[in-house]
């Protein structure tokens, strides 16, 4: 079943039926203002902090579903009849109303039509204003005149999501609200010591009531689908001193038949007095919403200007062009902290995570991956590991950032080796390895040194087989390598870490951590050979006592995909290895709808091996499809060059190609999820989950645009090196990097789908796959035929 279509000419997903199986959001605002928001008008907001800027409220796993949120709703004063321009929360039967919403880039639209009355809902936030802004049209299409009523609403929470969620004997008479009787709702929160928190409601049209009372406006043993203010027609005018504060304007106006009416609400953080009005009074200037509207499009295309394609398949061209693009910036900016499944309580960046976001963004904002670069490495540890995850908002360099014993992971700050090469790679800025960056807990080194002893921290801590111990847990945070466990998969990473490592040594001179680091991966590659091969695939890791995980004598899970693609992905196995580990990958992980991450799934716990022994069979880490671990797959078949079955896998978890089985996929067709139910649960093979803020997001963007499309910067020029389906006739593709244009036609015409057999460049042939960064010009014409 289908619930909306892709308008890539307007960058929007169109959803035509809102009652989707599940909230589909989108995500309002830039970097320190953001807003959340469903097809439904639910949501919430924040100011720099989904943990302590926490403005407006959302009840999670709640039910009725989807609520609260940014609701207009309307009354007729002479039928007496109300509605909410949105099909939430006053859900009038879809027979009689009609609702379409626009998720768009940075914004969302919600036509409606009830009664003779069309509504036309925008909203968005302002590029450089922290704040959100809800403008209405209402249009009477009756053929009688109609005296409405727009009711505004918007419930606040108090700043602090955990008090908020929890301590209520407290939090419930803290709030002080306000009205300056001239369309203005001030909203106050003090704390102990006189700190004030502050946001304001505002109207442009004539406010003929308010409210700021939740249980006078909703009324008791009610819920926002029926409020009592509304079904009467008039507001209570309630000033809230404690208790669960609102915000609610009332405008009321007559229209005549065919007449539109224009309202404008703003919702912000400040002061009402002052910054209240004076938002209020700029956007009381007929141009000025359009104006910002137009600012944040303008945004927008830039930020998705730098990577284009045009291929075969649309539904690869609309996640390419507009919303993978989208995703990852909304993952770079927010990394895990805040969605309809992440309550703000986990605040701040994960280390891990934000390495990995900067990677689907640099080609588009390098100056600010560089800014988000210097910041992780002040999460980095003097000895070389990293803080978990920290807030940047509140750092501070001293012996409380040292994590507690048992809560260093192996791989958090190997990530760095990958996130400050493609920097570099991208920008050609090699001087930043000579910024100085203080470690969290003390003294201060280059970044070339914090490189450097991320990779000594690794090499220090190995197990009994030399391969790295797993301490807290790997990307798997589901998988126990405490003691003496030793994870193959942190060990792929660290062979990459070393490789790139090695290749910035030479080119910055550094001859002596040439040759060490040079044989501490051959050393490491032999260890990998010896102790991580299984006989068709490599094993998961070793556990504390010693038993193989991921191997065919273990008890339960017997091949686990991140060993396999890792094997392949970090150059440390080629040859007849690295195709029979993605063989057996295809043979025993690889379903219709993405790749599980073990088979078979776990029935029984094991506490030795985990918390992965714990979920249900196809949930989460236990066979479940986690989308971000796919994707690793993708590019180990491009490296293959096995195109065909890079893209059936790539193709298997892409949202876009669920849009027409939505019933069933029922997580938004339109970004990534987390993870998908694998084959091994009993209800639910196919159904996602957790979408939005997941890795998935920036590889799978580097997988289709970098390998499938094969479009990758390198230190001294831009690699053309596809690897696409047999039966595509080709592609084009335009890719802007180190200010200079390449528009790139690809040819496919001995259907091979894989290998350079000609490049030529503004009509001039290249040798190999490489265009010279030097001999580039500013507008290129590439030309590339496979075979």
């Amino acid at each position: 079943m289908r619930y909306g279509y892709f308008d890539d000419q307007r960058g929007e997903y169109v959803i035509e039926r809102p009652d989707t199986p599940m909230s589909w959001i989108n995500y309002l605002g830039t970097m320190d203002y953001c807003a959340i928001i469903s097809n439904n008008a639910a949501g919430y907001s924040f100011y720099r902090s989904p943990k302590s800027g926490r403005m407006l409220r959302f009840r999670f796993n709640s039910i009725p579903m989807d609520r609260p949120g940014r609701y207009i709703y309307l009354h007729d004063h002479k039928s007496g009849d109300y509605w909410s321009a949105t099909w939430q929360p006053v859900a009038k039967p879809l027979e009689q109303y009609r609702s379409v919403c626009r998720h768009g880039l940075g914004y969302t639209c919600f036509e409606s039509e009830y009664d003779g009355i069309k509504t036309n809902y925008r909203v968005f936030v302002p590029v450089d204003r922290p704040l959100e802004i809800w403008e209405v049209e209402v249009e009477n299409l009756s053929g009688q005149e109609r005296d409405l009523s727009l009711f505004s609403y918007a419930e606040w929470c108090f700043w602090h999501i955990d008090q908020d969620l929890i301590n209520f004997q407290y939090i419930l008479y803290t709030c002080r609200m306000g009205y300056d009787g001239d369309g203005i709702i001030d909203y106050t929160l003090r704390w102990p010591g006189g700190e004030e928190d502050k946001g304001f409601m505002a109207s442009v049209l004539p406010v003929t009531g308010f409210d700021t009372d939740r249980e006078v406006f909703i009324g008791p043993y009610r819920d926002e689908g029926r409020p009592v203010a509304v079904e009467k027609g008039s507001c209570g005018n309630s000033i809230a001193v404690g208790g669960n504060a609102c915000a609610v304007l009332q405008n009321r106006f007559v229209l005549a038949p065919g007449t539109k009416k224009r309202a404008v609400f703003l919702v912000g953080v400040g002061d009402a007095r002052t910054t209240g009005r004076e938002i209020r009074d700029y956007y009381s200037h007929p141009d000025a919403v359009g104006k910002d509207f137009a600012a944040l499009q303008e945004y927008w295309r830039k930020r998705l200007a730098n990577y284009g394609c045009k291929t075969p398949s649309p539904v690869v061209d609309t996640m390419v062009n507009i919303w993978n693009q989208y995703q990852c910036h909304t993952t770079f900016n927010w990394s895990r902290s805040a969605s309809f499944n992440e309550a703000g309580g986990r605040d701040g960046i994960g280390y891990r995570d934000t390495n990995q976001d900067t990677l689907g963004v640099v080609h588009a904002i390098p100056d600010l991956v560089r800014e988000k670069l210097l910041v992780l490495l002040k999460g980095q540890l003097s000895e070389g590991y990293a803080m978990h995850g920290f807030q940047p908002l509140s750092w501070s360099q001293g012996s409380h950032n040292i994590p507690e014993p048992g809560r260093i992971f192996s791989d958090d700050h190997l990530w760095l080796l990958l996130s400050v090469p493609a920097y570099i790679k991208e920008t050609g800025d090699f001087a930043i390895l000579e910024e100085v960056v203080p470690f969290a807990d003390r003294e201060e080194a280059t970044v070339y040194e914090h490189l450097r002893r991320a990779l000594e921290f690794s090499w220090e801590k190995r197990g009994p087989h030399g391969l790295l111990l797993g301490l807290a847990a790997d990307w798997n945070d589901c998988i126990n390598l405490k003691g003496k466990g030793e994870s193959i998969w942190s060990t792929f990473l660290y062979y990459r870490a070393l490789t790139e490592f090695v290749e910035l040594a030479r080119r910055t001179g550094k001859d002596a951590d040439v040759q060490l680091f040079t044989e501490r991966r051959t050393g490491i590659k032999e260890l990998l050979d010896t102790h991580a091969w299984d006989g068709e695939w490599f094993l998961r890791g070793y556990l504390d006592s010693g038993r193989k995980l991921g191997g065919r004598e273990s008890e339960q899970s017997k091949i686990f995909l991140n060993s396999q693609s890792w094997a392949v992905f970090s150059g440390a196995a080629t040859g007849e290895k690295a195709r029979m580990a993605l063989d057996s990958m295809h043979r025993y992980l690889v379903t219709e709808h993405g790749i599980v991450l073990n088979h078979p799934a776990y029935r029984e716990t094991d506490n030795e091996i985990g918390a992965i022994t714990s979920f249900p069979g196809g949930l989460k880490e236990n066979a479940g499809i986690f989308c971000h671990a796919n994707t690793w797959a993708v590019i180990a078949e491009c490296l293959l060059g096995r195109g065909d079955k890079a893209f059936a896998l790539y193709t298997s978890f892409l949202p876009a190609a669920k849009n027409d089985r939505a019933d069933l996929y029922t997580m938004e067709p339109y970004v990534y999820a987390q993870f998908i139910t694998g084959i091994d649960h009993q209800y639910h093979f196919g159904r996602a989950r957790n979408s939005w803020l997941t890795g998935t997001a920036a590889w799978s963007f580097v997988a289709v645009s970098q390998y499938i499309l094969g479009i990758r910067p390198d230190y001294d020029g831009l690699v053309i090196d596809p690897c696409i389906p047999a039966e595509w006739d080709g592609f084009e593709a335009t890719r802007i990097c180190r200010g200079k244009t390449f528009r790139i036609k690809v040819k496919n015409p001995s259907r091979t789908g894989y290998g350079v057999k000609e490049l030529k460049v503004n009509g001039r042939v290249l040798p190999g796959n490489l265009i010279p960064y030097a001999e580039a010009a500013e507008e290129n014409e590439v030309e590339v035929t496979l075979g």
